[in-house]
């Protein structure tokens, strides 16, 4: 009898560290893939460029954490301003606060706003971002070719994750860009805000993941 309760309690504790080792996979995919819903905040936001003038813009986070709008006022590159009206950029950098044990990148940007554009003529809208200490940088490019007269919204994908670091609060880079090439022999082109609500929109959405 006693020969065969020592197997017994030597059995169980060779099994000890594997139910261990169970019990933290639980724990560790028990994890919030995101943010609880209002933790993500937009700590700070600023703006540079000849595309977004000081009042031009601005930005918010929703409230699941899962999209980070900036809307512009003064966005706009057209063909009858001249050469230095054809290009028009802006860099926003925003720092965002949210709890320790995540992190993010960015998978899209929607983008919203307003082209008359005749025939031979094409707009450009391009956006990129980077975090700052944290290599590499990831776009996303959409090209709309005249004649187009209309709002227009399109979601393009990022070429490539660039994650934020886990538990470091960095800045958010991003770097747009607006662009009109009037074509040979030269057309007129308009790209800016959107008629209805007199802005040019960015939506990021934004992917989490535990670390």
């Amino acid at each position: 009898m006693a020969r065969r309760a020592s197997r017994s309690v030597s059995s169980t504790a060779a099994m000890a560290p594997l139910l261990l080792l169970a019990l933290m996979q639980s724990a560790i995919h028990g994890q919030a893939a995101s943010p609880d819903p209002g933790t993500v905040k937009i700590e700070t936001f600023s703006y540079a460029g000849d595309g977004c003038p000081p009042g031009s813009a601005e930005g918010a986070v929703s409230d699941d954490g899962q999209a980070l709008t900036v809307m512009f006022s003064q966005y706009t590159a057209s063909t009858d301003a001249g050469s230095s009206g054809l290009r028009k950029a802006c860099t926003v950098t925003a720092v965002l606060s949210y709890p320790l044990g995540f992190r993010f990148h960015l998978v899209d940007v929607t983008m919203r706003g307003y082209a008359k554009l005749d025939a031979g003529v094409t707009g450009i809208v391009q956006t990129s971002y980077h975090i700052s200490g944290v290599s590499g940088t990831t776009r996303a490019k959409r090209v709309i070719t005249g004649s187009f007269d209309d709002n227009f919204e399109f979601t393009d994908s990022f070429a490539a994750a660039v994650y934020s670091e886990c538990n470091t609060v960095r800045n958010l880079n991003l770097v747009s860009e607006v662009r009109v090439n009037p074509g040979n022999p030269p057309a007129s082109g308009l790209l800016t805000m959107d008629s209805q609500d007199l802005r040019l929109t960015q939506v990021f959405a934004l992917a989490w993941e535990s670390c």
